[in-house]
């Protein structure tokens, strides 16, 4: 991935309440919205691209209940990442490998020593396979995404496409609001766009192209302390959309939203780690950007 932080993080605590199916050749994590929501069910679906650990970290189906709840969305999200997605274990091992330890504390570096080589075990393989900007990745979401959005017209009740990425998925997201849903054609294939601390992005070239190509709106929930996508560069972004597309606020059909979330690291918006306010505090902001975003263009 793009830093140490991709493979960082909290687990969160709760029941998932989907279901997991085969949708499209994928075995898909399937959330929708609760008897219980006061939120109007849409026809509507979000399709959400995991950090690196996809469905073997409960965070992200947890998400997904989320989004379903409050959105009145159905949200998918497909267990997609090549070769599969990064084991869990590789958690503590990075917390250990980051963890300063003084020079002379021998068991100490030996043990974080012995931690980073299991950790390269966890990581190579899956570098190796899934890197989020190879080819092989966004194609094979670009299929699922088509096939999602042939789905949603057939049923003819009218509803539309989100996507929803975190780290790996942030990637795959963002690119993908640049295609049209059927190709060789001017449609759009994504209706709302959400990301929240996207890996390997390249800025402002990527960013530029999901809002301007289809005028997909386009949202950004952007770490202040994020180790694989700087400050800078997201100030580089929107000076490039402000430039190409106006405010965001509708000026030309275009609309678009960065927020930035000082304090928080690469990962907050689905990893927040427990003892962290600020990073927990965050995430919930992420949270309602997020449903917002995809209340007002879903």
């Amino acid at each position: 991935m793009a830093c140490a932080d991709c493979f960082r993080g909290g687990t969160a605590i709760g029941t998932p309440q989907g279901t997991v199916e085969t949708h499209h050749s994928y075995p898909t994590y399937v959330a929708t919205p609760p008897s219980t929501s006061t939120t109007p069910t849409k026809a509507s679906t979000v399709i959400l691209f995991t950090d690196a650990f996809g469905l073997k970290l409960v965070n992200n189906k947890l998400l997904a209940d989320t989004y379903a709840a409050e959105t009145g969305c159905r949200v998918l999200v497909p267990d997609i990442i090549p070769g599969g997605p990064m084991s869990t274990d590789v958690l503590p091992l990075m917390d250990t490998m980051m963890s300063p330890v003084s020079l002379w504390d021998l068991k100490g570096q030996v043990w974080r020593a012995w931690c980073a080589v299991r950790a390269i075990g966890f990581a190579l393989p899956f570098l190796w396979y899934a890197t989020p900007n190879f080819k092989g990745c966004l194609e094979r979401c670009l299929k699922f995404a088509r096939a999602v959005k042939k789905d949603i017209a057939d049923e003819g009740k009218g509803g539309k496409l989100g996507v929803a990425g975190f780290c790996w998925g942030g990637y795959q997201a963002t690119n993908l609001c640049a295609y049209p849903a059927v190709e060789g054609t001017e449609e759009r294939l994504v209706d709302a766009h959400f990301c929240a601390h996207p890996s390997l992005v390249k800025t402002p070239d990527d960013f530029v192209n999901a809002v301007v190509r289809f005028k997909t709106p386009v949202c950004i929930a952007h770490a202040g302390n994020d180790m694989a996508l700087s400050n800078q560069q997201m100030d580089e972004t929107e000076a490039a959309l402000r430039q190409k597309t106006g405010s965001g606020d509708g000026e030309g059909g275009y609309h678009w939203q960065i927020r930035r979330y000082e304090g928080c690291g690469h990962g907050f918006a689905v990893r927040a780690r427990p003892e962290s306010e600020v990073e927990g505090k965050g995430a919930e902001e992420a949270r309602g950007q997020a449903v917002e975003w995809f209340k007002r263009w879903l």
